[in-house]
């Protein structure tokens, strides 16, 4: 990362960040009952002291995603 960083910045490239991320080979979209049980084991593993990332494969569509914040 640190190589890759020096030469975005020596390339006069301008960035927010600079970190590894995991993207998925592919996904899985999942409709509204079952997006909220993923929120649900989501939470619960990021509430987990010993956890420190949770990563998913998990396509949510943006009505579904909203459908979801109204309910909160």
């Amino acid at each position: 990362v640190v190589d890759v960083r020096k030469a975005v910045q020596d390339a006069g490239i301008d960035y927010d960040s600079a970190e590894v991320s995991f993207k998925p080979d592919f996904t899985q979209r999942v409709e509204l009952e079952d997006a909220r049980k993923l929120y649900r084991i989501l939470d619960a593993l990021e509430d987990l002291d010993d956890v420190q990332n949770v990563f998913s494969n998990v396509d949510i569509p943006a009505e579904v995603a909203a459908a979801l914040d109204e309910e909160e």
